[in-house]
């Protein structure tokens, strides 16, 4: 007999089942946001469980996991189950742990440890707005364990299909509303992206859509569409001559200056850099940016400091000598005369 329990979900009382099922009983779901979108680009709106399995199949960290499981002898965290009007049961929550436990009975044949899957079984009343928080509560707000663009896609479900609040997705994720903002607006950009660059693939560099709409002065570039920025971004992303966020971090600089912007657009962010720092040679040299500071610093010497010099104060004074013999020294080196 299954054993019964509750959860408390959006101010009402959800009932479930505790139980053990086959693995054979559970229908993976094509919705997961891992994978929803490499499905609809492969398969179109009506992928079959197989195609399913081997979207999610595909995935390293899913292969990782039947490692583990493996050396588990099985799975030890219940999977989220609902069973259906039909008396299907399809997985809501736990895809990866029911897709590796379906590839382990099959690489297993007599190994009846990878048979059956504990579940915590809801009924069909649950709906999809239950759902829709249930797996925000778990990935977004407890343990973050889906990729920034999955949770990005969860909040935007939230907000723009349940039609939750920013004051209720700060109170229920526990995130900033600033954060809020950053993924809704990111999964915006990341959309518009696809929608050009279609490849699954390129999901994985939603981290500099991310970075980009952090910068205000580049996300009010992307959003007005300044010198068609929107398309040239696309592009670098594409293309990889953006890759990683810091590169996004640092674009701005790039931008002012039209021979570092065609560098990147031709060869990549590092060429783009090396112009500037052909016309800088502050940019990529902490020995010379720290110099300019310096510098500037000495130009700008409050006269109170000053005085304090004049009126021979000890340490201050073996200071500035220890700068100047440093300037005297590496201008030796270097054979530079000063």
């Amino acid at each position: 007999m299954a054993i019964t329990d509750h959860i408390t979900l959006q101010g009402k009382q959800v009932p479930y089942e505790i139980a053990r099922i086959d693995v054979d009983d559970l229908l993976l779901d094509p919705k997961n946001p891992r994978i929803d979108y490499l499905l609809g680009h492969r398969f179109g709106d009506n992928p079959s469980q197989t195609d399913v399995l081997e979207a999610l199949w595909e995935k390293d960290q899913v292969k990782a996991l039947a490692d583990s499981i493996f050396a588990n002898g099985g799975v030890r965290e219940h999977v989220i189950v609902q069973r259906l009007a039909d008396g299907k049961m399809v997985v809501r929550e736990g895809n990866c742990r029911t897709a590796s436990s379906k590839k382990l009975k099959l690489q297993n044949q007599g190994d009846n440890r990878f048979d059956r899957i504990p579940a915590k079984i809801f009924d069909a009343n649950l709906t999809e707005d239950d759902v829709a928080v249930m797996m925000a509560n778990e990935h977004v707000a407890k343990k973050i364990s889906w990729d920034p663009y999955s949770q990005a896609k969860s909040i935007h479900e939230l907000h723009n299909v349940s039609g939750k609040t920013y004051d209720w997705l700060v109170a229920n994720l526990r995130l900033s509303r600033s954060k809020v903002s950053e993924f809704l607006a990111a999964y915006d950009a990341m959309t518009a992206f696809l929608q050009v660059h279609s490849d699954p693939s390129y999901i994985t560099r939603f981290s500099l859509f991310h970075e980009m709409v952090r910068k205000k002065g580049l996300k009010q570039r992307f959003d007005e569409d300044i010198d068609d920025f929107r398309s040239k971004f696309f592009e670098w992303v594409a293309k990889k001559r953006l890759h990683e966020p810091g590169h996004v971090r640092r674009l701005e600089n790039i931008l002012l200056d039209p021979d570092a912007e065609a560098a990147l657009s031709t060869t990549g962010f590092a060429a783009g850099e090396a112009v500037l720092a052909s016309k800088d040679p502050t940019i990529g040299s902490d020995l010379f940016a720290n110099i300019k500071r310096a510098t500037e610093a000495l130009k700008n010497a409050p006269m109170a400091e000053v005085r304090e010099l004049q009126s021979g104060d000890p340490q201050k004074t073996i200071l500035l000598r220890n700068l100047s013999r440093a300037l005297e020294d590496i201008a030796t080196m270097a054979g530079v005369k000063l």
